[in-house]
């Protein structure tokens, strides 16, 4: 303000001076008969020092009055600055003081969140806001549980398993505290991290870029070694396939045993529980895998579970799109260390003719019989897509497919044809006689259903028997069972449990996708071998014939 003065006064001066140098005398004469203005007058232009000094006094009056109108803006700026940081961190905090702000594991029930905070005034509403790292955008927030005074302790679950939705051991979190008393103070705690785990054991870890192997245990770390290895491996060999770079972490949970992992394992379908265990199981959402490190096919457990979150991360928003033909196919192809039992599935579904169409396939479901007979077609169907058009039409299919959310779409856009073309091309190359069009073969169905007597001959390699609750749309392609007597049937179908033991059955769901491997090769009836002990007797005559004589796929 001083200076728009000192411009002021600076500019009378020279203006008085420059007055008997320069004038302007205007006399204006109205003519109202002709309607116009007359000017008369005499003018003589000042010298040219009082031309610069008019200039110059306008400039420096303009700029005095533009300092002037940005120094009160950046004012009101920085006070509302101030004033809108000192809101979230100062002044609505009261006299409100958190003491103490945890999260601890409740395995198997959950996550506790505990609170202790004072205040002058009466503390009303406490609230635990929560998020799991892995998943971008997707937070929540409980109440937590106290008695209101100005002295609180306060806690609240997360409950996990018969409580609420499952999460398994190894998912990180990311939470803070909301506390409010009456006089309107609002403080927020710090944001933390947290990893849930199973507290039955005290774990170590090992660590290679994003990958991080829990473990537990004398002896073991050697073991978890041969883990990390297993997953290093899978991430060289499917990265290019997948055409992904994944920048955030990676978590595999080790058991020493079968007895040990079957607690951190969701719910498992009761009515075929007897007898059976899963060696491992993937949750794509939390970046978390469980196996049974001691298992002698550990190696290909991992590689082939891992996968699965390879794929999560590939398919992105887009993974309850990704079938399980394709889902499963593609952790089988990523396996560095398979078995021949998914290959002499599928000689064995070819020689009963029960080999499905693959848009039967976004869920695998029906006998046990039928769902290894599906991860014997989906490998053998991926493997074909490689080996004919190459990784790098792979790795093109995911972004496509996040866009579109059609698998069908998205092979067209790819590969030229939908699921229907490839079935047929793929039954080409083995030999097999192509089915009819999805829309022939629901004709055949209607017709078949129509008339119970007539004789409806399925294609070569077709079985239109046995479709109850293969229909596409079942259940979500990404919360696939790989344990081999899991019929996954509706909507809400959960991620295989375990079995194996005479323990009860964890109680609860997951709505996170998951795959558990079934086990293969050594340790006890798998793979084929649990197929014809709980679901084909016939198949113990027919089997055996059947290898020597059916085409390899």
């Amino acid at each position: 303000r001083n200076r728009l003065l000192e411009v002021q006064r600076h500019a009378h001066h020279q203006n008085e001076a420059c007055r008997g140098d320069s004038y302007s005398d205007f006399r204006r004469i109205e003519n109202h008969r002709q309607g116009s203005l007359i000017q008369l007058g005499s003018r003589r232009t000042g010298s040219p020092v009082c031309r610069h000094w008019r200039s110059t006094n306008v400039n420096l009056f303009l700029g005095a009055v533009l300092r002037n109108i940005v120094f009160v803006i950046s004012i009101v700026l920085f006070a509302g600055s101030a004033f809108s940081t000192s809101a979230v961190t100062h002044a609505d905090e009261g006299n409100i003081k958190v003491a103490e702000a945890k999260a601890e594991s409740q395995f198997p029930d959950g996550i506790r969140f505990s609170v202790v905070a004072t205040s002058v005034d009466e503390i009303d509403d406490i609230r635990v806001f929560f998020s799991k790292i892995d998943q971008k955008g997707r937070s929540a927030y409980r109440s937590v549980e106290f008695k209101p005074g100005e002295s609180i302790v306060g806690e609240s679950i997360l409950p996990s398993g018969s409580g609420g939705e499952y999460f398994p051991p190894g998912t990180k979190i990311e939470y803070l505290f909301e506390v409010r008393d009456k006089a309107g103070a609002v403080v927020r705690t710090e944001s933390r991290e947290f990893v849930y785990e199973d507290n039955r054991f005290e774990w170590f870890t090992v660590v290679e870029d994003l990958i991080t192997v829990y473990y537990y245990g004398e002896y073991v770390e050697d073991r978890a070694h041969v883990v990390l290895e297993a997953a290093k491996a899978n991430l060289q060999k499917m990265l290019p396939v997948l055409g992904i770079a994944p920048t955030e972490p990676l978590r595999i949970v080790s058991y020493n045993n079968y007895r040990h992992m079957s607690s951190a394992l969701p719910f498992r379908s009761q009515a075929v529980s007897e007898g059976l265990q899963t060696q491992g199981m993937a949750f794509s959402n939390e970046r978390v895998l469980l196996v049974h490190g001691f298992d002698p096919t550990v190696t290909g457990t991992v590689s082939h579970e891992f996968t699965h979150l390879l794929v999560g991360e590939a398919a992105g928003r887009a993974i309850n799109q990704v079938p399980s033909w394709l889902n499963e196919g593609l952790a089988e192809y990523g396996n560095i260390d398979p078995t021949d039992d998914y290959d002499a599935a599928l000689r064995y579904g070819i020689f009963t003719r029960r080999i499905k169409p693959l848009w039967y396939l976004s869920s695998f479901g029906g006998t046990p019989e039928d769902i290894i007979i599906a991860y014997g077609q989906g490998r053998s169907v991926v493997q074909y897509m490689i080996d004919s058009y190459g990784e790098d039409r792979m790795a093109a299919l995911f972004p496509v497919l996040q866009r579109t959310l059609d698998i069908d779409q998205a092979l067209l856009e790819v590969y030229g044809m939908d699921q229907f073309g490839l079935d047929t091309a793929w039954r080409n190359a083995l030999g097999l006689e192509p089915l009819p069009s999805p829309e022939e073969l629901k004709s055949e169905l209607n017709e078949a259903a129509e008339d119970p007597e007539a004789d409806v001959s399925p294609a070569e390699g077709s079985e239109l028997e046995e479709t109850s609750g293969d229909t596409e749309g079942d259940s979500p392609a990404a919360a696939e069972a790989t344990e081999i007597p899991e019929a996954t049937e509706g909507e809400d179908a959960h991620p295989a449990g375990t079995t194996g033991d005479d323990s009860e059955a964890p109680e609860g769901g997951s709505n996170s996708p998951g795959c558990g491997a079934p086990a293969s090769g050594l340790g006890g009836p798998t793979g084929v071998g649990i197929l014809l002990l709980l679901g084909a007797p016939l198949g113990l005559v027919v089997f055996p014939r059947l290898r020597r004589r059916s085409p390899s796929s």
